[in-house]
């Protein structure tokens, strides 16, 4: 009887030693969603190099096709933190006051662009041609604008709601005349369609610089800062290696995403990579917000609190 009265006791304390904070044997994981694609690199990398374990962190990550569910997912509770781009970020921010902005930690001008079918020439044609996009993307907030400021009707052009991964063959079958995306959808179209497709444009007349951002919930922010910055400082370590180690870079996102290395380096290194917000960044959110506001696709434009409080990645 005694040696059972001992062992339970050792087992009660076993038990405790797992389940309390700060003791080294279990941690609550942090649940994280991003896509695997070009916009997310950063958190590819440093899975496949071990960062957020370096820094001490558990991952529990939630891959999805596109920022929108990814900020869905944020919205519904099911993740934690989640990387997405400028749109999905506004679009959730306004609807739910748990999704909280952490940082910027990339983006550039020539992010989204337009495949077509080769018998358009002329962006004009756009206006009662068919466009797959995804709704609710950073893409589709971005084209919207584009297309108000080179002059198109948008009623006028037929947005047809398609997952990425379906668009490549839709185009092939003629089901749409045109598809609007970031990497690697543009890519997969090209790929897939050949000769009978074209580049048409990007959105870089814009001047935003299309920033993809960190966002978490509320809680997470009040409760878990010294995960938050554990996350940021292994994103941080993976953007120095995409940097500084390109080869190696260029084959692990290529084996990842699925597209040839050389196209893998040019849709890589067409993007500014770097955590934290710039003028121009903070500039070109907001810009997104009010335009969206304006169209009636966000009913108001979120406060962006975090510009100023984001944890740091030292």
């Amino acid at each position: 009887m005694k040696f059972y009265l001992t062992s339970v006791a050792t087992a009660v304390a076993l038990i405790l030693l797992v389940l309390l904070p700060g003791n080294g044997f279990a941690k609550e994981s942090l649940r994280l969603a991003y896509p695997q694609k070009v916009c997310y690199e950063p958190f590819i990398i440093a899975k496949a190099k071990g960062y957020f374990a370096a820094e001490g962190l558990t991952v529990d990550i939630k891959r999805v096709n596109g920022g929108i569910l990814a900020a869905e997912s944020l919205m519904t509770g099911a993740t934690d933190v989640a990387a997405m781009g400028d749109a999905p970020f506004l679009i959730a921010a306004s609807r739910s006051n748990k999704v909280r902005l952490v940082t910027r930690y990339g983006g550039g001008t020539k992010m989204h662009r337009m495949v077509s079918s080769t018998a358009l020439t002329d962006i004009h044609q756009l206006e009662g041609a068919r466009v797959g996009i995804q709704m609710g993307s950073s893409t589709y907030g971005a084209m919207l604008a584009w297309a108000q400021q080179s002059g198109l009707d948008t009623k006028k052009i037929k947005f047809v709601p398609l997952s990425p991964l379906d668009i490549p063959q839709a185009m092939l079958t003629g089901q749409i005349d045109a598809m609007a995306g970031s990497e690697p959808w543009p890519t997969n179209t090209e790929t897939t369609c050949g000769d009978k497709v074209h580049r048409l444009t990007d959105f870089s007349a814009l001047g935003n610089s299309f920033p993809i951002v960190i966002a978490a919930t509320d809680e997470v922010l009040k409760e878990r800062q010294a995960d938050i910055e554990a996350l940021l400082r292994a994103v941080n370590r993976a953007i120095t290696f995409m940097a500084n180690e390109q080869e190696e870079t260029v084959k692990i996102l290529s084996a990842a995403i699925g597209l040839p290395e050389p196209q893998q380096r040019q849709c890589t290194y067409q993007l500014d990579w770097g955590i934290g917000f710039t003028p121009q960044d903070e500039k070109s959110l907001n810009m997104t917000a009010e335009f969206l506001e304006e169209l009636g696709k966000i009913d108001r434009v979120p406060h962006f609190s975090a510009f100023a409080s984001a944890p740091s990645v030292q």
